[in-house]
């Protein structure tokens, strides 16, 4: 944004530099939104693509007879579930690049951000619900499968089980703090430029 800056500090000056009209202004902010926009919706489909090559190469057959029946259900369907959240929101990440793109007004554009913004929050808590299901199921797994637990066992493995959720949870929310939040940092600052032009 700094030639953004640039040229509105120019912008209506005497000195002898090119007028900049609000229109001008306008459709530099739109081109810069619909690409953060189309970056967003090619983050989430490489995501998808990651996390699907994953379980599919990671998560064997073998893997599943192994564990309980809770674990199994979670395999079975948890996994189907993330697939489904997955695709959803990025058909939404697509919908929203599309409007952004073809987003003619300022009052438009502003309101098409701001539903991006809250899209990708969805998409992060969501995610977020799901790996924290994910790690109860475990837990609860982990306590159902084996008879032999004595009581100190369970503390321990509840303990050393919530430790790796606890970090998992961290780095997660750390990359999507880093990745979106990037992303939708540049977004905002784009809906403030916009209101800047609004209220002129």
């Amino acid at each position: 944004m700094k030639e953004l800056d640039l040229l509105k500090k120019h912008w209506n000056n005497d000195q002898q530099f090119p007028k900049i009209s609000t229109e001008e202004i306008h459709k530099m902010i739109h081109k810069k939104s619909s690409s953060i926009v189309m970056w967003i919706f090619i983050i989430s489909i490489i995501e998808f693509l990651v996390l699907n090559c994953f379980s599919y190469f990671f998560i064997s057959d073998d893997s599943k007879e192994n564990g309980g029946p809770v674990y199994r259900f979670m395999i079975e369907n948890l996994d189907w579930l993330s697939f489904g959240i997955s695709i959803i929101f990025i058909i939404i990440f697509y919908l929203n690049y599309r409007k952004i793109s073809v987003a003619s007004s300022t009052h438009t554009l502003m309101t098409r951000i701001l539903r991006t913004k809250k899209a990708v929050n969805y998409y992060i808590y969501t995610n977020l619900t799901v790996f924290i299901i994910a790690f109860i199921i475990m837990l609860i797994d982990i306590l159902t499968v084996n008879d032999k637990l004595t009581l100190g066992t369970a503390l321990i493995s509840i303990g050393v089980v919530i430790v790796i959720c606890v970090v998992f949870l961290g780095l997660l929310w750390l990359y999507y703090k880093v990745v979106y939040g990037f992303l939708i940092k540049k977004l905002m600052k784009n809906y403030k430029e916009l209101e800047k032009i609004d209220y002129e």
